[in-house]
């Protein structure tokens, strides 16, 4: 069986001469004289080439000719002496693009660098970078800042280069799965074995998963070892979290340089979950994280950058630490570190603190949505604008419990308990009840404290028992709070005292 190439040049996953000439096509004014060879003809400097070969290397089904890889690496001997070598090369492409023949003769990189469809050209294909795996660091870090710095000329001629010389074509489907595989196993001791043991259980297994999972984690496999971890975690096993079972697991899998396990412990004894929060358990915590993060895990970074922006032993306190740490896992849209960088803008810069919670509701974060909602709701850093409020309020009722900030079923609550027509959301007292309720068992005292305003004003007007063992079951809630406080006592006492102004009610035993 013939083998499946990957084409090249109709995707954004590869910075390939494929997709450049694709992204140059888009561009162009006029589709029409825009044309393969034209294009190719330009890049190499040759008078003509035939139509299938440009086709080939193009979709990616043919390496690119050692001829024509030699004349790139003539240009990049000259390149590395003079930075022009590209310009002329780059004007007749936008003269291409823009449909109009330039002749420049002074200022040329000015030119380039100010001219708006470069701009737009280098803005497509530094996306399609960010997706090519295949680059190394040194030379994406290069794209990178050439894009940011607006110099766009050195980083399309820093592009063509990798394209001609270094992109590997043809890429081949089995290949590219394998290679996949590699990368993601190249920094851990986890063999491709444990991989397909692992994955051979989730796809076939069923009654004796949960035995069996057990039974390879401790056998050394440690993907299941760490799916383990997360079940006791996150309580999935027995009802409630197990931190110390979730540990014995979470070990397992990082003495093969599991980089997720070993972020969990470090965030463990960040947490005190394990451990006692003292100087040691920072400590240990400290350098579980610094591992993860050179193992490529983002949320480690997220829980450094606290590490700096508490000052906790065993580092100084260092804001700039901190943010470079918070802005490195957000460019990784890590939710949390946008909310942590939110957090730290709130009273410095209101428009920029705004769009890093904005970010991390989008990425369906719960306590941003919330914070959002929070935000149109108050016209706190943005405009006020109560719709809006509304719709990040559900939103945030989507995440998972794991990360549910239930707030928003409080907020949620406060529209269905009278209605709001003006914004077309209809009274729904029982809706209402239900969201102030599931705020209330998540320790949302506001919630508790509405639920009990709610049935002592029910049991004044019906006496009925259901609604007086309700007043008693809030009232405990809302004591047994860790929020509670003298202030939210008196606000209690002076709602139950309204019963008393009902001499035939006796409720002596809610202040017992």
């Amino acid at each position: 069986m013939a083998k499946e190439y990957i084409r090249m040049n109709n995707n954004d996953n590869h910075l390939s001469l494929g997709n450049l000439f694709r992204v140059i096509k888009e561009l162009s004014k006029n589709k029409y004289t825009a044309m393969q060879t034209e294009i190719f003809c330009i890049l190499f400097g040759v008078e003509s080439i035939n139509d299938t070969t440009v086709n080939n290397y193009c979709v990616g089904c043919r390496k690119i000719g050692n001829d024509y890889k030699q004349i790139f690496l003539n240009l990049q001997k000259k390149y590395a002496k003079n930075e022009s070598v590209f310009e002329d090369i780059i004007i007749s492409l936008l003269s291409i693009i823009d449909g109009n023949l330039y002749l420049i003769d002074k200022h040329k990189r000015t030119f380039i660098n100010n001219n708006k469809s470069m701009k737009d050209l280098c803005k497509k294909m530094f996306n399609i970078s960010k997706n090519d795996t295949s680059i190394p660091n040194e030379v994406l870090s290069r794209i990178n800042s050439y894009y940011k710095d607006g110099d766009y000329y050195l980083q399309f001629s820093e592009m063509i280069l990798f394209i001609v010389l270094n992109k590997k074509q043809p890429l081949y489907e089995a290949d590219v799965k394998k290679e996949v595989i590699e990368n993601i196993l190249n920094d851990t001791f986890i063999s491709s074995k444990s991989l397909e043991e692992y994955l051979s259980l989730k796809l076939k297994e069923s009654i004796n998963y949960d035995y069996t999972l057990k039974r390879i984690a401790l056998d050394g496999n440690a993907y299941a070892a760490f799916e383990v971890a997360i079940n006791e975690y996150s309580g999935f096993v027995k009802g409630v979290p197990r931190y110390e079972e979730a540990y014995k697991y979470l070990k397992i899998a990082s003495s093969f340089n599991h980089p997720g396990a070993i972020y969990m412990i470090g965030n463990m004894l960040y947490r005190g979950y394990i451990g006692k929060k003292s100087k040691d358990d920072y400590k240990s915590s400290y350098e579980y994280l610094e591992k993860a993060r050179n193992l490529g895990n983002v949320a480690a970074l997220n829980v450094l950058g606290l590490f700096y922006m508490n000052g906790l032993y065993p580092v100084e306190k260092d804001e700039k630490k901190a943010l470079e740490y918070f802005s490195k896992a957000a460019e990784n849209n890590y939710a949390f570190s946008l909310n942590n960088l939110g957090k730290y803008y709130e009273d410095k810069d209101k428009d920029l603190a705004f769009s890093y919670y904005l970010k991390s509701a989008s990425l369906g974060e719960s306590w941003a949505c919330n914070k959002v909602g929070e935000c149109y709701r108050k016209g706190f850093l943005v405009v006020k604008d109560e719709k809006k409020a509304y719709h990040y309020y559900l939103a945030g009722i989507e995440a998972s419990f794991r990360t549910m900030y239930y707030y928003n079923y409080y907020n949620l609550a406060n529209y269905y308990i009278e209605g709001r027509l003006d914004l077309g959301i209809d009274k729904d007292i029982n809706k209402a009840l239900e969201y102030y309720k599931i705020a209330s068992d998540n320790g949302v005292i506001d919630a508790s404290i509405r639920l009990l305003y709610y049935y002592v004003r029910k049991y004044l007007q019906f006496k009925n028992d259901d609604d007086k063992r309700n007043i008693y079951y809030y009232k405990k809630e809302i004591e047994l709070n860790e929020k509670y406080n003298d202030d939210v006592r008196l606000q209690v006492e002076i709602v139950i005292k309204e019963i008393y102004k009902n001499k035939d009610i006796s409720l002596d035993y809610l202040f017992e």
